[in-house]
């Protein structure tokens, strides 16, 4: 099994998984074959790309953090909060918090019991589905993050729900400019930067809600040098979980697609989140995103200096550049193995680019 970009699906292609649509209805089942009409439908609901089993992903799984079952229960939960907050009844109050707070105990333990596993953000989701798909995704980096800085499991309960509640400010921005395809006007900036204090605001008075968890949702936006919003606070002014859902957050939207531009690869919005070292973000917490976030996840078709083409097959937490990789041969899979990180006479091997295969 491995991903493959939407704009580079081919007939013939057999999905591995359900593509699922918002409110999880079944859009293309597993195992069928991809034809012209089902890609264009692909791409039409705006999906990034989708899991295909092929020959030269053969007996290869992705380790998914969480599971599934526990993915889509989150998902739906974070979708039913939002919805809540944008009903008249909403205005209330965070409604839905003890069953979101059995999705974040959830998902804190199976981050804890997979604490040794590098994570592949990869995720399948459609443009509707895009706030909710970020708020899990941003919420188990965070807590993945957490995990390898040492924080009790209080704390990373805190966090992981400050991290799914974190944009609940965008209910009240308008979706037009949210949306937005063109480059925001000034005023159109500083309104979207309205919503972590809106955010706060809303949820300041929830009882159920940890004051540092409400604080993460303030804060997400600040950053190390002091040139963040809303207060410009500056290193370690900004609360802990501000500053790891921070990294978080932003490298999730990197590796997402979004109406005004398309989704980075993994490997270079990993290079942005190194290039913000000090200045954006938290070295502390940069280095903690680089032991455990796959540059190049499982599944990634790569060509490497030497003009070898193949597919990523294994990562290490101390070299995350250089995984292990099997050889690709004329589009078919060999017995060959390549560990660029132990394998010493491949020392001068380096990764050149992701290919489309």
């Amino acid at each position: 099994m491995r991903f493959v970009p939407a704009n580079c699906l081919r007939t013939g292609q057999v999905l591995a998984s359900d593509l699922v649509l918002n409110k999880n209805r079944i859009l293309i089942g597993k195992n069928v074959r991809l034809n012209e009409a089902l890609i264009g439908s692909i791409n039409a609901f705006g999906f990034q790309g989708v899991y295909i089993d092929d020959e030269i992903s053969e007996d290869l799984r992705i380790a998914n953090v969480i599971s599934d079952e526990l993915k889509t229960k989150a998902k739906r939960e974070v979708r039913t909060m939002f919805a809540s907050v944008e009903t008249p009844s909403g205005k209330r109050g965070v409604r839905n918090i003890d069953t979101l707070k059995d999705v974040v105990t959830n998902i804190v333990e199976e981050v804890i019991y997979n604490r040794q596993a590098i994570v592949n953000v990869v995720d399948i989701r459609s443009y509707d589905d895009y706030t909710y798909s970020h708020s899990l995704n941003v919420a188990v980096i965070a807590s993945v993050l957490g995990g390898v800085l040492n924080l009790s499991r209080k704390d990373l309960n805190e966090l992981v729900t400050g991290a799914l509640v974190h944009d609940i400010g965008k209910v009240f921005i308008d979706k037009n400019i949210i949306n937005k395809v063109s480059r925001l006007t000034h005023d159109e900036l500083e309104d979207v930067r309205r919503h972590s204090r809106l955010g706060y605001d809303y949820i300041l008075t929830n009882s159920k809600i940890s004051e540092a968890s409400k604080i993460a949702v303030l804060t997400h936006h600040e950053r190390f040098d002091g040139y963040g919003y809303p207060a410009g606070l500056k290193g370690e002014e900004i609360p802990l979980f501000g500053r790891i859902i921070c990294v978080a957050d932003v490298y999730d939207a990197l590796v997402s697609d979004r109406p005004y531009r398309r989704a980075m690869l993994p490997s270079d919005a990993m290079e942005y989140i190194m290039s913000g070292y000090g200045t954006m973000f938290d070295p502390d917490i940069v280095d903690a995103f680089t032991k455990r976030i796959a540059p190049y996840p499982v599944g990634t078709c790569v060509r490497l200096s030497s003009g070898v083409i193949g597919i990523v097959v294994g990562n290490y937490e101390h070299s995350r550049l250089r995984p292990i990789i099997r050889v690709i041969d004329e589009g078919r899979l060999t017995s060959t193995y390549i560990d660029l990180a132990e394998d010493y006479s491949t020392l001068n091997t380096t990764i050149v680019e992701i290919v489309n295969i």
